[in-house]
């Protein structure tokens, strides 16, 4: 099984900062219905929506039988917009005061009111990120501000938005082979080009040039030798990557394997431990486990008690865990609960 690692077609949604003077809520289940606890497990929104995501900048997607809309803090929903979730039955989560939402068969962004403050004249649209989002339509791709203001970048046909002052473009295909790039903040092209890329983070992205990945700084400088299979992006100071063998391991910022190659996953570090997969066999399903930075076990799904099969990478202090895919939580087919970063159910599972 080879590693979930870099790739610019993909992006992780992670919820953005909590509002100002706010505690991080996580959404939870409970008899069948969507609420929000705080770290300690404790409800701070008593179940009542039919689905529910995390929050960000202070609103949460949510639903209500076929109703979308946003809840605040509280629980209120403050917010139904006038148009269609951009994909799925929940809208997207707000990021840069803008909010991705369909009308007709086009995309545009809504503000924090409701109101279409970015045209919808786009068939593909990222996220705000850095006060730019990344959209697409049938001449191509480009930039666009919180107004609305359109910068069109040549030859784009994709990419994603930008992340630490530099954003990855795909470019027109060339020799039949795909093409990505990376852009300044400028909309210069930084030099290089490759055959795929993840994003920049901690000064480093990964690149895959003539089959195999390897590292690159802010200036397109090769840091780190193209010699593995795949590469995820760095995280507090290691990055994902997988060798011939198919197995996964992370390296440090020099190159050097800081944990051995001995998993069949790897996700990145995120409050000191990282998600990976203990199996040894296609055929063994996944055992999902947290280690630490010295490559040691902290929390096994299989030990815990009760067990778990699947889980999500730390976010504020607590993981997700479920019996089941957690993407099918919302449908009441698999018990979810959280983990602290000692194992601890602070939720237990449930559905």
């Amino acid at each position: 099984m080879t590693v979930l690692v870099a790739s610019v077609l993909c992006a992780v949604a992670l919820a953005g900062p909590p509002a100002a003077g706010s505690a991080p809520l996580f959404p939870v289940v409970q008899g069948g219905k969507w609420g929000y606890v705080d770290r300690a497990g404790r409800v701070v929104v008593s179940p009542r929506f039919d689905e529910a995501e995390r929050f960000s900048e202070g609103l949460a997607p949510v639903r209500t039988g076929k109703q979308p809309g946003y809840a605040d803090e509280t629980g209120k929903v403050v917010l139904v917009p006038g148009f269609a979730p951009a994909g799925g039955t929940l809208h997207r989560r707000f990021s840069g005061g803008r909010a991705v939402v369909r009308s007709g068969a086009r995309l545009g962004f809504i503000d924090r009111t409701g109101r279409l403050a970015v045209p919808a004249r786009w068939l593909t649209a990222e996220d705000f990120s850095e006060g730019r989002a990344l959209v697409c339509d049938e001449q191509g791709c480009g930039f666009v501000d919180p107004e609305g203001r359109y910068a069109f970048v040549q030859d784009a046909m994709g990419g994603t938005s930008y992340r630490n002052g530099i954003a990855s473009i795909i470019l027109a295909m060339g020799m039949s082979h795909r093409r990505t790039a990376f852009l300044d903040y400028s909309g210069s092209v930084i030099p290089g080009q490759y055959e795929g890329n993840g994003s920049y983070s901690e000064g480093l992205a990964p690149v895959r040039f003539r089959g195999t990945w390897g590292y690159v700084d802010r200036a397109g400088k090769p840091l780190i030798q193209n010699l593995f299979q795949e590469a995820g992006d760095f995280s507090e100071g290691l990055a994902a990557v997988t060798l011939d063998a198919g197995r996964c391991g992370y390296v440090d910022r020099s190159g050097k394997l800081a944990i051995p190659a001995r998993f069949a996953s790897c996700h990145p570090f995120s409050g000191g431990l990282a998600l990976v997969d203990l199996s040894e066999q296609a055929t063994d399903g996944e055992r999902v486990a947290f280690v630490d930075r010295d490559g040691r076990i902290v929390i096994r799904g299989d030990t815990s008690q009760p067990p778990f099969r699947y889980a999500s990478d730390f976010a504020d202090g607590l993981a997700m865990v479920g019996d089941g895919p957690l993407e099918l939580a919302g449908q009441g087919q698999v018990r979810i609960g959280y983990v602290d970063g000692e194992g601890r159910f602070v939720w237990p599972l449930q559905r």
